[in-house]
């Protein structure tokens, strides 16, 4: 699996910064939880969510906290 985040910047010309990380264990099964914020067009951030979609990453779109 490729860095999504820096692929994501290289890929779609947008620039992501980590606000906070989390890995931990739900029934033996190990998961994260990253909140990020993206900054590029609206055209390009699309982009870039629909490519992460396409690589099995749950994304969900807070706007703006």
């Amino acid at each position: 699996m490729p860095p999504l985040l820096s692929e994501t910047a290289r890929r779609f010309n947008v620039n992501n910064n980590i606000i906070s990380a989390q890995m931990d264990y739900a029934g033996g099964v190990k998961f994260g939880i990253m909140l990020t914020e993206m900054h590029g067009t609206q055209e390009e951030t699309q982009a870039a969510i629909a490519w992460l979609q396409d690589h099995h990453v749950k994304v969900e779109v807070l706007g703006y906290v």
